[in-house]
């Protein structure tokens, strides 16, 4: 039977910046109107986090941990709290905002900017990369200079639960928690350090009559084409999108219009 299929992460991000993949989720909606979402939970990347930052997954018992959490024909709590309903006032100015014709609540929740208030979960589109993938590191860290970047670097494909190589070393979920304790204190040592450095720039360029804060950034539409291209290509995923361009999602779906 014929079904429709959206695929997505649930993540969080911490103070720092480090975004953290702790579920995959996939929703499946058949002819007949009957619909299933799944829940895959990356138990290794969960185990980094403690309670400040992740409190669980709304309507999901993770104690038991188990590999897919399974709900047929009922919208999941994690959904129905942060998604709009179908009788939802203003419900088409939210789709209209997201570029939406139809509501799929999922599919919403990948696309808009609105922020849910009861935790740090969002939802984004699956990384380019398979988990069952091991990433090699070697090109990209070779481009980069400074420590904090390389252990940004780092930390991404470990909290986004990829298995890495790099220099010839293997970071998997035998010793994920191991590097990721070691390289977080370094990076949220580093952090600090240019976090210090910027504020004492910034008081000083204040003081000297030099600061004239963020400007507004315009968006060429050469650039903006070429970097829809290559996200309907899926060469290069949302996040990549928008934070070439320095856009927020829905800003994003809002200017790309033009082209579809």
């Amino acid at each position: 039977m014929n079904c429709y299929e959206v695929d997505a992460l649930i993540c969080l991000k911490d103070d720092l910046g480090i975004e953290y993949a702790v579920s995959e989720i996939e929703y499946k909606i058949w002819k007949n109107e009957e619909f299933e979402y799944r829940f895959r939970p990356k138990f290794s990347v969960i185990d980094l986090l403690d309670t400040s930052l992740f409190q669980g997954i709304p309507g999901i018992d993770l104690d038991l941990r188990k590999e897919e959490y399974i709900r047929k024909n009922a919208v999941p709590t994690f959904i129905s709290e942060r998604a709009p309903a179908s009788n939802r006032q203003e419900l088409w100015k939210l789709l209209e905002d997201c570029n939406m014709q139809y509501l799929n609540q999922l599919e919403w929740l990948i696309r808009t900017d609105t922020k849910y208030i009861g935790d740090r979960l969002y939802v984004r589109k699956p990384y380019l990369q398979s988990f069952s993938d091991t990433v090699n590191l070697d090109n990209e860290i070779s481009k980069l200079k400074r420590s904090y970047d390389i252990q940004k670097k780092l930390l991404d494909g470990i909290c986004a639960g990829f298995n890495i190589e790099y220099d010839g070393f293997i970071i998997n979920d035998s010793n994920r928690k191991t590097c990721y304790d070691l390289l977080y204190r370094l990076f949220r040592r580093e952090s600090e350090r240019l976090r210090k450095l910027q504020s004492d720039g910034i008081r000083k360029a204040k003081s000297e009559g030099k600061y004239q804060g963020r400007k507004s950034i315009s968006i060429d539409d050469t650039k903006l084409y070429e970097v829809w291209r290559k996200y309907e290509s899926n060469k290069i995923t949302l996040e990549e999108a928008t934070n070439l361009l320095n856009i927020s999602v829905s800003t994003f779906y809002r200017r790309i219009k033009k082209f579809q």
